[in-house]
């Protein structure tokens, strides 16, 4: 575990110390001043801390700073400009020699101009100075230095206006529309009910086959009285003329007609009768088939739901 762990601290202090040296330097951001020609102060300082630095005498403050198409540039006059073997500052992640605007031998003075990347930050350079013309006296040495600008006499530059965006428009308001009413559901019967009604239907033809019968043999005596009556009056009328036939066979006559009539309304009231019995015989048979077959589907239901249950167990007890 500790092995592990000191490998994991070696690995995190490479990526947070040796990659940022290795990334590329990044891209200045556009100066934030107004573009135009200002007098600027600066400093020299040393490569470390904020000794100034001795190159300062050798150098006037303040310089000329320029801001042009949102690039800042620095033009800085040096003294004895014999002594400066070279003059670079940072750009690009190196260093750059500085561009020599004007070179005045007369009074041993040199005008350069450099840019830089960013005028509230520290501008890195590198000098070489070789010090001539006093006797007795050499001076060759090679420094770091840093630029320290102050910025505050620069104006910014005015933030661009952002256009303004016309306002949403409001949405027209859609028109209600009625809501629709819900359909009635249709009344379900259960077997249950249909059973239980059944009764009451066979009851109902029962009683509308005996309604019938009744009217019929209603109507069968009111055809015998009828046929009665015409007979009475036939022989009514058959008595006013002269006959040979007597008493006796008159009421023979009647009893036979009474009889025929009787015979036909009883065959009448039995046929009534048989169709009832049939009607009342298929109702039976229709609601014993219709109890049959539901207790066949019940079965069915029962032994499959019996069958599902001992498949179950048996692939359990097989797991």
């Amino acid at each position: 575990m500790r092995k592990k762990s000191v490998f994991m601290m070696t690995v995190l202090f490479a990526i947070f110390t040796i990659l940022p040296t290795l990334a590329p330097e990044k891209a200045a951001a556009a100066s934030n001043y107004a573009d135009g020609e200002y007098t600027v102060p600066f400093t020299v300082l040393k490569d470390t801390g904020n000794e100034q630095s001795t190159t300062a005498e050798y150098m006037v403050s303040p310089a000329k700073v320029i801001v042009q198409n949102g690039k800042t540039y620095a033009v800085v006059t040096l003294k004895n400009s014999s002594w400066w073997q070279y003059f670079k500052v940072s750009a690009g992640g190196g260093f750059a020699d500085v561009q020599v605007v004007s070179n005045d031998t007369a009074n041993d003075k040199r005008v350069v101009k450099f840019e830089v990347k960013d005028i509230e930050q520290l501008v890195n350079a590198k000098i070489h100075v070789i010090v001539t013309g006093i006797p007795g006296f050499t001076y060759d040495n090679k420094y770091d230095i840093r630029f320290k600008f102050n910025s505050s006499s620069i104006p910014l530059a005015p933030v661009a206006q952002k256009p303004a965006t016309p306002p949403a428009p409001k949405p027209t308001p859609k028109p209600a529309q009625p809501t629709p009413k819900p359909a009635p559901k249709p009344a379900v019967t259960t077997e249950k009910a249909s059973a239980t009604s059944k009764p009451a239907e066979k009851q109902e033809a029962v009683a509308k086959v005996e309604t019938k019968t009744d009217e019929k043999k209603l109507d069968t005596k009111e055809a015998a009285e009828e046929k009665t009556d015409t007979v009475t009056e036939e022989k009514a009328s058959e008595s006013t003329k002269p006959t040979e036939q007597t008493k006796e066979e008159k009421e023979s006559v009647t009893k036979e007609e009474e009889i025929a009539a009787e015979e036909q309304a009883a065959e009448e009231s039995s046929e009534e009768t048989k169709e009832a019995i049939e009607e009342e015989v298929e109702a039976d048979s229709t609601t014993k088939s219709n109890s049959t077959l539901f207790i066949v589907i019940f079965s069915v239901l029962i032994l499959g739901g019996v069958i599902i249950f001992a498949m179950r167990q048996r692939s359990r007890t097989e797991k």
